[in-house]
């Protein structure tokens, strides 16, 4: 059996994806997605990162790791707790976080540190100002993320680049492609504010690749103490 094979059977296995599932998300989640900010505040574009972290060596291992339940990415103070798991609505559309100051991951997708690419969604902003993911164009290649499980462990991450892409260009494939390794994106909108159809011109992601696991005392933040 082949690499390629391997990933695909154990994603299918370990997460009951549906085929269908994916095939509908590619048509609706720049759509979806724009429904991650409520107001006017007009984000610029952000430019890709164009510098180059150091060779790192990446995740590749086949495992299944416990919920995330916190994300940190020190370089630009985001320190927030998982909401929980996303679906999709009776639309089709991917849901989103409840909470302006919290994030959730895709569920139909691996969980951050298992093979393949991880999804994790907050909003840019909210009828109060700025969001979770306010400070995300900020990021830049070569800055770690942390994402702490429920049994204690950390995933640490290393981003290797941003993008930036309208609506109707939103890179499906790319986002939720098969991998060879233990990858991550994170997302929120960017770009222009339209005040008539209260959406953003673009979407924002960040990709990065697991590095390590660590104890959660190993970590740059405080521990989450889980009841």
């Amino acid at each position: 059996m082949s690499q390629g094979n391997k990933i695909t059977n154990f994603w299918t296995k370990s997460h009951h994806l549906k085929v269908v599932a994916f095939a509908i998300l590619g048509a609706v989640v720049g759509a979806a997605i724009t429904h991650l900010a409520i107001v006017s505040f007009d984000r610029p574009l952000a430019t890709e990162s164009t510098f180059e972290p150091p060779a790192i060596d990446t995740v590749s291992e086949v495992k299944e790791v416990a919920d995330p339940v916190w994300l940190r990415v020190p370089s630009v103070g985001i320190d927030t707790a998982f909401a929980g798991p996303l679906g999709l609505n009776e639309d089709q559309t991917v849901e989103v976080p409840d909470g302006y100051e919290e994030v959730g991951w895709y569920r139909y997708g691996p969980k951050p540190g298992e093979l393949g690419p991880a999804v994790v969604l907050g909003h840019v902003d909210s009828y109060q100002g700025p969001a979770v993911f306010w400070p995300l164009q900020k990021v830049r290649a070569g800055d770690t993320i942390e994402i702490e499980r429920a049994d204690g462990t950390v995933g640490v991450f290393v981003v290797t680049r941003l993008e930036q892409h309208s609506r109707s260009g939103f890179p499906t494939a790319e986002v939720y492609g098969d991998i060879d390794h233990a990858g991550l994106r994170l997302i929120t909108c960017s770009g222009t504010f339209n005040h008539g159809r209260q959406e953003y011109s673009h979407n924002l992601i960040v990709y990065a690749e697991l590095v390590e696991d660590i104890p959660a005392l190993s970590a740059t933040g405080t521990p989450v103490l889980i009841d």
